[in-house]
């Protein structure tokens, strides 16, 4: 078993460029491999949430992280959606709350979620003060990871705008510091970070629960 797990960690190592369960680093030796060689974790039950895909150490606790490390806003960062139109971090000041799905190419259980995606973000187009994207943290990691994201985003034609973001800057410092995929966050208009994570799939009630709660706090720290 202990064997497997290290199988499976050092696959992961070689797509991620962000952290796993709190503070690590991207491994130098992982350069040359692409994100089709990451595997799902073998999890202990209780230990994550339902939909998540743990990004390292598989017998770490969510309520165990230390994040204190990763910015609470995002600063600046430049992103480019499916049809090649650029997404910066002054779109986020078009709305009062803008939801941010991460996911990476080689994560199953963010794919397998896409579906309820589509249907979550024509939600929120309901509501104008409110925007969803997806970012994928490793799209611009190297050609087999470009390749990979592609097929994905024509496979399941997302009705949002599905970001691809080159880790620099402000926005490697906050990546480095996810712990499992996907994660859900909300911004307010400045980019800060409102509310605690939503760790694994968004499709049930509870999650989408503390989705909405992180909503309304977004939109009240925008007018504030």
């Amino acid at each position: 078993m202990k064997n497997n797990i290290k199988k499976g960690l050092g696959a992961l190592a070689l797509v991620l460029v962000l952290a796993g369960c709190g503070n690590s680093a991207p491994k130098e030796e992982a350069k040359d491999k692409g994100a089709e060689q990451a595997q799902e974790m073998a999890v202990p039950e209780g230990q994550m949430p339902e939909g998540a895909q743990i990004t390292k150490d598989t017998t770490t606790k969510i309520e165990d992280v230390d994040q204190s490390q990763r910015p609470t806003n995002l600063g600046k960062f430049e992103a480019t959606d499916q049809e090649g139109k650029k997404f910066t971090n002054e779109d986020l000041g078009k709305y009062d709350a803008t939801v941010i799905n991460l996911w990476f190419t080689g994560c199953s259980a963010c794919i397998q979620e896409m579906p309820e995606l589509n249907k979550l973000a024509d939600e929120f187009k309901k509501d104008e003060k409110v925007n969803f994207v997806t970012l994928c943290t490793d799209s611009e990691y190297d050609d087999s990871t470009k390749a990979a994201y592609k097929r994905i985003i024509d496979e399941n034609k997302p009705t949002y705008q599905a970001l691809g973001v080159k880790q620099e800057g402000d926005i490697k410092k906050f990546i480095d510091n996810i712990f499992a995929y996907p994660t859900t966050i909300v911004v307010d208009k400045n980019g800060n970070v409102i509310g605690d994570d939503v760790v694994g799939a968004i499709a049930n009630k509870d999650q989408q629960e503390k989705l909405m709660k992180n909503i309304e706090a977004a939109k009240e720290a925008s007018n504030k």
